[in-house]
């Protein structure tokens, strides 16, 4: 299990690096040889998890909300709480009350409101003890109610919309919150987060509509084509990581969360492209003429310009060491897709639509080892996350 801290904060690291629940094909990339061993791990854990047909805590949707909420009960105070990501800043943002919460985020007056909601409502369903983490999906205000009785809301990206008693339960409800994770701990320092989180701890109460994130895998169509096709691109993705066993040495120059390989998979989804070790040069040497023209004086300019060379010359020196990780990453890829492509079948509560068009959920995240690893449909939400983003 990871630190709480460590875990939830997705804030800024040491290293002023921002912490993330990885893709399970970029691991190798971000941690070489153990980030394989990983990324095979959960990518086999939640294949098992799918043909078993049951519904567990260690195979997870993933939701679209926001802001992330954190709530509870203080292990040390007793006294219920809220907070956003900024309960993990080296002073702790603890809302007890309204008049913390104007306090603590009075200058971000949506944040502010949402909290509010979260706090005068969530109490009415949490257990008496447990700290707890969620994204917020709706208040009353996000309801869009529509003629046929659903009702959608759009937190961020995705819009969902609900039908029936489900429905029903939105409407009536002033907040509504998946919940993804449990702590255990004497105190918020050492505690430990977990997806042992069950529907049955929390109450039940008209003005909160709450779930967890825990998925049934009983509706899901996993046949046995895809089942071995699975397990082809995995064999080969094995093949590829015995075989080139100095390949992780070789790339670790442009390893790491915010190194070249990391940048050069996000613009390939963007894009629509292929991996691969030519594109990833010309990647790697855009950034360095980008780094040249933002200097003044010729001299800084032919520094950054021959850095990029030398980091271009490195490449081709590995380049089959390059070539080896882009394939393995590629298999990875494969084999996670038919995964998510399985788990899609199962359409869970809800519709799920972007920018008006239809699509799929945002995702799963399945728990190994104590870490969770996201299995995504990159094509779709990734790529259109990004490019929000970057707009």
């Amino acid at each position: 299990m990871l630190n709480f801290l460590d875990f939830l904060k997705e804030s800024a690291d040491d290293a002023g690096k921002l912490k993330h629940i990885h893709h399970a094909e970029d691991r190798p990339f971000l941690h070489g040889a153990e980030g394989f061993e990983h990324a095979e791990g959960a990518l086999k854990q939640a294949h098992e998890d799918m043909k078993s047909g049951h519904t567990s805590n260690n195979l997870t949707e993933k939701f679209d909300g926001s802001p992330s909420i954190v709530f509870g009960h203080h292990p040390t105070t007793g006294k219920f709480f809220v907070a956003s990501k900024s309960a993990f800043n080296k002073n702790p943002k603890i809302n007890y009350t309204e008049a913390d919460i104007d306090k603590n985020h009075g200058h971000a007056p949506g944040l502010s409101s949402k909290l509010k909601d979260s706090l005068n409502n969530l109490k009415k369903v949490a257990p008496k003890k447990g700290v707890y983490q969620g994204d917020l999906m709706h208040t009353s205000e996000d309801h869009q109610v529509h003629p046929d009785g659903s009702v959608s809301f759009t937190p961020n990206t995705i819009t969902y919309t609900a039908h029936g008693k489900e429905a029903e339960k939105v409407k009536r409800s002033k907040v509504g919150v998946v919940v993804h994770t449990k702590y255990e701990g004497k105190s918020l320092d050492d505690m430990k987060a977990t997806p042992n989180v069950s529907d049955s701890e929390f109450k039940e109460h008209p003005d909160v509509h709450l779930h967890t994130a825990n998925f049934d895998t009983s509706k899901v169509n996993y046949p046995p084509e895809a089942q071995k096709k699975f397990e082809e691109h995995m064999h080969k993705a094995r093949d590829v990581h015995m075989k080139n066993p100095d390949m992780y040495k070789h790339i670790a120059r442009h390893g790491g969360d915010a190194g070249h390989l990391s940048t050069y998979i996000n613009q390939t989804v963007r894009d629509g492209s292929t991996p691969n070790t030519e594109d990833f040069k010309k990647h790697v040497m855009d950034k360095y003429q980008k780094a040249a023209d933002k200097v003044k004086t010729d001299k800084s300019k032919e520094a950054k310009i021959g850095e990029g060379e030398g980091q271009l010359a490195h490449v081709d020196a590995h380049k089959e060491h390059y070539d080896a990780a882009f394939k393995m990453h590629s298999h990875l890829q494969a084999a996670k897709n038919t995964l998510v492509n399985s788990l899609e079948s199962s359409k869970g509560g809800y519709d799920y639509h972007i920018n008006g068009e239809q699509s799929k959920p945002e995702g799963y995240v399945v728990n190994h080892k104590g870490e969770p690893t996201k299995l995504v449909n990159r094509a779709e939400f990734a790529r259109q996350n990004l490019l929000k983003v970057r707009k």
